[in-house]
């Protein structure tokens, strides 16, 4: 908090003004990206190269292992509206699947083109929720590859996360996985941290810096509050009454 609140512009301004760091929405973050870059780190959007794909695949493969999934030795494909080269890294090649609409799996899988080959049998995909679902009866697909479905806290609010999903905001990134044995949201406790913060939970992301990311409060928050695991001991978000 105290190195945002020196070397950011967004919570430089925020705490001037209040003496403290109010939630931070999705909304608000989208408005003020360049105000949440770090002093000297700013750039116009044109140039901007984004994340680098090493830390996404490092938050993505904690909120694997966190969710009881095996990366090593083993292709994980990740359902993607954009292409990217593959990437080696962990004992892991990490692809993309190509998701021009929320189409079922087998549909995505066509579109990625026949002259490379799909997933195979060992194989994990990783996808939103409703991109591995079958468009006529709703349910997840069985066949093939071993399916990771990702869900927002909003989701995960409305309906309990099934064993082995992951929790992933698309303006935050992999936050938590949900193992098998306990059912409950697990964080990636040395990426994120969870606090009450005048009642409300918020995420305070421990790593990131372009954008930083500081009090933030994802939609459905409100039914969550930080707990500890009762079987692991390590840090969840549990349900409010």
């Amino acid at each position: 908090m105290r190195r945002a609140v020196a070397t950011v512009p967004h919570y430089r301004e925020r705490y001037a003004a209040t003496g403290t760091l109010p939630p931070l929405t999705r909304d608000e973050a989208g408005l003020r990206l360049h105000l949440l870059m770090p002093l000297g780190s700013s750039l116009l959007a044109r140039r901007d190269p984004g994340r680098p794909a090493t830390e996404h695949l490092a938050e993505l493969r904690d909120a694997l292992r966190l969710a009881g999934h095996r990366t090593g030795g083993r292709e994980v494909y990740e359902v993607s509206p954009a292409l990217r080269d593959p990437v080696r890294a962990y004992g892991t090649d990490w692809r993309v699947l190509l998701a021009t609409t929320a189409d079922a799996l087998p549909q995505v899988s066509e579109r990625y083109g026949a002259t490379e080959p799909g997933p195979g049998g060992d194989a994990l995909v990783v996808a939103d929720a409703g991109q591995l679902r079958d468009p006529g009866t709703g349910a997840l697909t069985a066949a093939g590859p071993v399916t990771v479905e990702r869900v927002t806290l909003a989701a995960a609010a409305r309906t309990r996360p099934a064993p082995g999903s992951l929790w992933y905001e698309p303006w935050l990134g992999h936050l938590g996985g949900v193992p098998a044995d306990c059912g409950e949201l697990h964080l990636s406790a040395s990426r994120v941290h969870a606090r009450l913060l005048d009642g409300a939970t918020v995420l305070t992301l421990l790593r990131r810096r372009r954008p930083t990311f500081v009090h933030v409060r994802p939609e459905g928050a409100g039914s969550f509050a930080p707990a500890s695991c009762p079987r692991h001991g390590v840090p969840i978000l549990g349900r409010t009454p």
